[in-house]
């Protein structure tokens, strides 16, 4: 990691302290010089510093290519972070809605099902007092008319009873009756 602060550090840097801290630039070697003079021959040695300033250039725009590259990944990077996270938290806002939404529909659901259960047990509740309110005139009628068979009947055995009583009472007085005046006429007929 410290060479890539050191990196960033050399690449922030301005180009002409670098190129000064190698050897003059060639730009740098042909602004000195006048324009009007001629430029004098190019010998092996200047071929040699010319190639190395180029590759330390070349190096330099390689390097400065890298840190850019490696700070669009970074910028890259971050605009993936804040994408992810927004998406999390549109979709943990949106699980959360959704979770607030299925409790509301359940709770509506609830309170339906809880009148429906009331007004079902509420109706029950009138029909089975109907119901007994109904089976209790039935069962009074039925004792009423129960009790009203009991009375006839009774009445009807006790005036069969007081019926055969009084022609059981009649037959046994005619029957005393006969044989009163038989006894009698015996008696009558041996007294004289």
């Amino acid at each position: 990691m410290a060479n890539v602060d050191e990196a960033r550090e050399k690449a922030t840097q301005p180009k002409a302290q670098t190129d000064d801290a190698k050897g003059p630039p060639i730009a740098a070697a042909a602004e000195t010089q006048p324009d009007d003079a001629k430029t004098p021959p190019v010998t092996e040695e200047a071929m040699k510093v010319d190639a190395l300033d180029e590759t330390q250039q070349r190096a330099v725009a390689a390097y400065v290519a890298y840190v850019q590259a490696e700070r669009q990944l970074e910028n890259a990077y971050k605009d993936q972070e804040q994408k992810a996270e927004k998406s999390y938290t549109d979709a943990l806002d949106k699980a959360r809605r959704s979770s607030m939404d299925a409790a509301g529909r359940a709770r509506g659901q609830y309170e339906s099902s809880l009148a429906q259960a009331r007004k079902a047990m509420e109706d029950g509740t009138a029909q089975s007092q109907h119901a007994f309110e109904e089976s209790l005139v039935q069962g009074r009628k039925a004792y009423d008319d129960s009790v009203a068979q009991a009375k006839k009947a009774y009445d009807d055995v006790v005036a069969q009873s007081l019926k055969d009583r009084d022609e059981t009472e009649k037959q046994a007085r005619q029957a005393h009756g006969e044989a009163m005046a038989r006894t009698w006429t015996v008696f009558t007929k041996a007294r004289r």
